[in-house]
């Protein structure tokens, strides 16, 4: 009788065969997220030290790591789906193959990964990945639930093709009948990346819960799995680079007669006190405001980047995630006239 917890939780035993002093990487975790602060700051400050200083010694390191972590939650659900898929399809590929490596670092991070981080992983995944990429979020989830199966229970052929080739089938045809109007939408536009992200993933997901051929899979699963590792902090960095972290406000001030300087100054409040006002303009130059210029001044709504696709379905837009969709809308105001740098008189 095949044993039902062969597969990937057989490496655990394997690797202690050969242990390995990685202790190190616990001490390099911080790293990461420190220097995507540190480079967030530099940027603001458009590479000027003495502004850098000034950025780092009256912002809060709770509320510049809390801005970080909004815009980057998404990443977490892509990392553990698609290393736990790639480890499974590997050593679903290689087993039993002489030469099949049992301690890949692929199959330690796989099998470090345990199931309710991988479902915690999909709960997250589905509030906070865009419409356009949740037919990517089914697929990675049906062909992991598949390769899971597969290797799992390997001698019931009645469970592998209900996991690996039905429910795929149906939740394919489910997701095409959901948002066909998107779809619709994106061919008559001609939007050729939303049509395949929509179209392309719930077609083909089962069609990765088989093994690939042993002498490509792990040329095909490390070679994904690098390319994964090698990118995604770029991509986080570039997601980082953009992310707010001071509030943006226009100061109303009185006029200088000893200068011509602007009534309106729009801008990121730095730090403020009852002499000084501290603003970091868009362009990144620090200006010092005193505190009995100040007339009035106003919280000024995000700036929204302009939508790349009109493509939505029902009113929910592709380029929006399932919290903003549910979420309250915000209230509709009157744009501030001093936010476009404007006098409010």
């Amino acid at each position: 009788m095949p044993d039902p917890l062969s597969g990937i939780g057989r490496t655990k035993r394997t690797s202690r065969e050969h242990p390995r002093n990685q202790e190190w990487l616990l001490a390099l975790l911080p790293a990461f997220p420190l220097l995507l602060l540190t480079m967030r700051l530099w940027y603001a400050s458009r590479q000027d030290t003495q502004t850098l200083l000034l950025l780092v010694q009256n912002i809060s390191p709770l509320g510049l790591l809390t801005a970080v972590l909004l815009t980057t939650v998404w990443i977490l659900p892509a990392l553990v789906l698609s290393g736990r898929m790639l480890g499974a399809l590997y050593w679903i590929s290689t087993r039993g193959w002489t030469g099949a490596d049992r301690s890949s670092w692929l199959l330690r991070a796989a099998e470090r990964l345990p199931g309710w981080v991988v479902a915690l992983a999909v709960a997250v995944g589905l509030v906070s990945w865009e419409l356009r990429f949740l037919p990517t979020l089914e697929m990675l989830a049906l062909t992991t639930a598949g390769l899971t199966v597969r290797d799992r229970f390997p001698g019931r052929r009645t469970l592998r093709v209900a996991v690996c080739y039905v429910l795929p089938a149906v939740a394919a045809v489910l997701v095409y009948a959901a948002l066909w109007p998107a779809i619709g939408q994106a061919i008559a536009a001609r939007d050729v990346t939303t049509s395949i992200l929509l179209l392309l993933p719930p077609g083909i997901a089962g069609l990765l819960t088989g093994p690939v051929p042993r002498v490509l899979a792990r040329l095909l699963t490390h070679g994904l799995a690098v390319v994964v590792a090698v990118f995604t902090p770029f991509l986080v960095g570039v997601v980082v680079m953009k992310a707010p972290i001071l509030p943006l406000t226009a100061f109303q001030m009185t006029a200088d007669e000893e200068r011509d300087a602007p009534r309106v100054l729009v801008g990121y409040l730095v730090t403020s006190d009852d002499q000084m006002v501290t603003v970091l303009g868009r362009d990144g130059q620090v200006s010092f405001v005193r505190g009995d210029r100040l007339e009035s001044k106003v919280l000024c709504p995000d700036p929204d980047e302009a939508p790349v696709t009109w493509v939505n379905l029902h009113g929910w837009y592709v380029e929006k995630n399932v919290l903003s969709w549910l979420a309250p809308a915000p209230l509709q105001t009157p744009a501030d006239p001093r936010c476009q740098g404007r006098s409010a008189d």
